[in-house]
């Protein structure tokens, strides 16, 4: 018949040094011990596995009650983005970045959703969406527009979330045991919600919508808390039945160095550029996505002296052709490639040239500086373009072949640009993965 202790005597026997023994009574002594110090442990991980629901305690459940014992207050943060573009993504670093900064003990984990489905179905999502909207983004604004407004084509696509093979994706929530999630995209939202009724569970999921407007695909059930770019895509939350109480106006989030940004000139200094010349920054996007080299080629006729900042992004071909073009200008023109400095660059800059993607346009709107826009792809970007323009922080250019004379009419007409760049500051939330962070842990009720 086994002792009370005998787990305890195995275990010790491994530990002990050599030439050394216990006594029975030093046994009992140890085993009481461990006993009294692993009760606290195995409560607060019973009380983590109920908060989801279950009576299964998972590893996840045993190291936050070690860590919470410890007196480590670390909770445990998922945030799931999709690298389709590059804006879900920064927003998700942005809020991980403000969890770093506000909350140091906080354990965050920052996952890209597409490295846990079917390896098929990441390869199809990650391409088809850029080829769409590099070579046919008219189509990709019908797909958009037909799937926001009918609601059968809708539920197939919801239906479809059932083949993912997203096995790799529910491990990855039990075993990180998260105190809460934050998505910046709807196809981790889709998993979770189904994962969240499948374990009854009550996981805090909260969503960041990226963009100015709402498309049905992010309606998603289980959601806790919206966290949305304005007052217009709240209201469209409440009237579209996304049945959610708590939605917050808080801005899209951008990297929080973008509420420490110096002065303008400042800015100009650290870059090596005149303080006086006005500055005029064209951007393409994170993969070089529009047709910039049109663009540059129209300032080799401009009269008013100014100076470029040309940022190619990841298109290597785009970068060299583009250099060559700024040779030939009779402005100063600096090309980039892709950059990890676009607050400099924004700050430094009277105007942003550039597509109105919803991080581009909410770190241009942080950086206060006002937008000139090209080539809105229909859908969430056409959307976004009618929010700038309806708030009086960005104009449109329809014509790049001929789009520096339109730069240097506005450049001239400084009441106009003022206006633009009063509009920007009023607009723009520079602080927005900050106040996320604060509610997420506010909402949640978590322990730090």
């Amino acid at each position: 018949m086994l002792g009370k202790y005998d787990g305890v005597k195995r275990l010790s026997k491994d530990v002990i040094g050599k030439g050394f023994h216990f006594s029975s009574e030093a046994y009992d002594v140890l085993g009481k011990d461990m006993e009294l110090k692993l009760e606290p442990l195995i409560r607060k991980a019973e009380e983590y596995a109920q908060r989801e629901g279950r009576t299964e305690i998972l590893p996840g459940d045993v190291v936050k009650s070690i860590n919470f014992n410890a007196g480590q207050k670390s909770p445990r943060i998922l945030i799931a983005h999709v690298t389709a573009g590059a804006g879900h993504q920064r927003a998700a670093e942005a809020i991980a970045k403000a969890f770093q900064n506000l909350y140091p003990t906080a354990n965050v984990k920052l996952v890209d959703t597409l490295d846990y489905i079917n390896s098929v179905y990441k390869k199809v999502y990650s391409t088809s969406y850029l080829a769409l909207v590099k070579h046919s983004p008219r189509l990709w604004g019908y797909i958009y527009d037909r799937y926001d407004k009918d609601e059968k084509i809708d539920d197939k696509f919801r239906q479809s979330m059932e083949n993912l093979q997203a096995s790799d994706f529910r491990d990855l929530l039990d075993d990180f045991s998260p105190d809460a999630v934050i998505c910046t995209h709807f196809l981790p939202m889709e998993l979770i919600s189904r994962w969240k009724k499948k374990r009854k569970s009550s996981l805090p999921l909260y969503t960041v919508v990226t963009d100015f407007a709402l498309h049905a695909f992010w309606i998603v059930e289980e959601v806790n808390a919206y966290f949305v770019a304005s007052q217009e895509v709240a209201r469209e939350l409440e009237t579209r039945g996304a049945g959610v109480k708590s939605i917050y106006q808080t801005g899209i989030p951008v990297d929080p160095i973008f509420s420490t940004l110096p002065l303008q000139s400042e800015m100009r200094d650290k870059l090596g550029i005149s303080r006086e010349l006005p500055t005029v920054l064209l951007m393409g996007g994170g993969y070089g996505v529009g047709d910039l080299t049109s663009l540059v080629r129209s300032f080799r006729s401009v009269s008013l002296d100014m100076q470029l900042l040309v940022v190619a992004g990841r298109n290597e071909q785009l970068q060299e052709e583009l250099s060559q073009i700024a040779t030939s200008l009779q402005i100063t023109c600096r090309v980039y490639g892709f950059v990890n400095n676009v607050h400099e660059l924004m700050r430094a800059s009277d105007l942003v040239i550039s597509k109105p993607g919803g991080l581009s346009t909410s770190e241009a709107l942080a950086a206060q500086c006002p937008m000139m826009i090209i080539n809105p792809i229909p859908g969430q970007e056409q959307r976004n373009s009618d929010y700038l323009l309806e708030n009086g922080a960005a104009c449109i250019l329809h014509n790049i072949a001929d789009g520096a004379y339109y730069v240097e009419n506005l450049l001239r007409d400084q009441e106009r640009l003022g206006y633009m760049t009063q509009q920007a500051r009023k607009t723009g939330r520079k602080d927005a993965a900050m106040e996320i962070a604060r509610r997420v842990v506010e909402l949640g009720q978590l322990e730090i």
